[in-house]
């Protein structure tokens, strides 16, 4: 009886261990899934949270993301009904569903400042090709929509307007990167250089980078919308 007794402690002993290592291993693959944020890319989305949170909750929400959108519409005088208005919105909601809003832990969808870094960290970093090509959509039509005299390409005057309506950067600083992001000094951006700079900002961790500054230089002010 006794025997019978420790064979049976020893049985539920083993099972309890390979639960408990089977949970481990579970917990271990969730946490190679999520990639670390660091200092550089902490400081870099938090910057892009501190332009999208116009009401200063501390929360953001999709509707913050599409109003910054159309801040960009509305200085190419673009209706947001338009092709162009709607295909810009389509990538707004995309980069909100795919990478931010899973996040979201309450009723009203707000994701705090901690949030975000977080689903960035589990959503965007811990897979960067899938997530580059994702990105590459929301940089084309953000590309689209700066490319006013449509000509292929982003001149410095397009791209100081995208950049105060779209994130509240000023001039000096849009035209340090924008001599930057010309790569080959043409004085023009294109297409591949501007999904370069979407890709870095996102995805890069390069401390100093000139393009960690995309979404405005941490620390600056924020600008409101400028009349163009």
């Amino acid at each position: 009886m006794k025997r019978r007794n420790k064979q049976k402690a020893v049985a539920i002993g083993a099972a309890a261990t390979a639960v408990a290592a089977g949970a481990a291993i579970a917990v271990a693959v969730r946490t190679r899934r999520v990639a670390p944020i660091g200092k550089v890319r902490r400081d870099k989305f938090d910057r892009w949270f501190d332009t999208l949170d116009v009401d200063g909750n501390d929360y953001i929400t999709e509707e913050n993301l599409r109003e910054a959108a159309d801040r960009v519409l509305g200085a190419r005088g673009v209706p947001v009904e338009s092709p162009m208005g709607l295909e810009l919105r389509e990538a707004t909601l995309r980069l909100w569903t795919d990478f931010i809003a899973p996040a979201a832990e309450d009723d009203d969808a707000r994701v705090s400042r901690r949030e975000l870094r977080s689903a960035l960290a589990r959503n965007m970093l811990a897979d960067r090709i899938a997530a580059a090509a994702k990105l590459a959509y929301v940089a084309d039509a953000y590309f689209a929509i700066t490319d006013e005299d449509g000509d292929g390409l982003i001149s410095s005057g397009e791209f100081v307007q995208l950049m105060r309506n779209w994130n509240g950067v000023d001039y000096v600083e849009s035209h340090r990167l924008f001599e930057f992001l010309d790569a080959d000094h043409d004085n023009r951006i294109s297409p591949d250089e501007w999904r370069r700079a979407i890709f870095g900002f996102f995805l890069g961790s390069e401390r100093n980078h000139p393009v960690n500054d995309l979404m405005g230089k941490v620390g600056s002010p924020i600008l409101a919308p400028a009349d163009f």
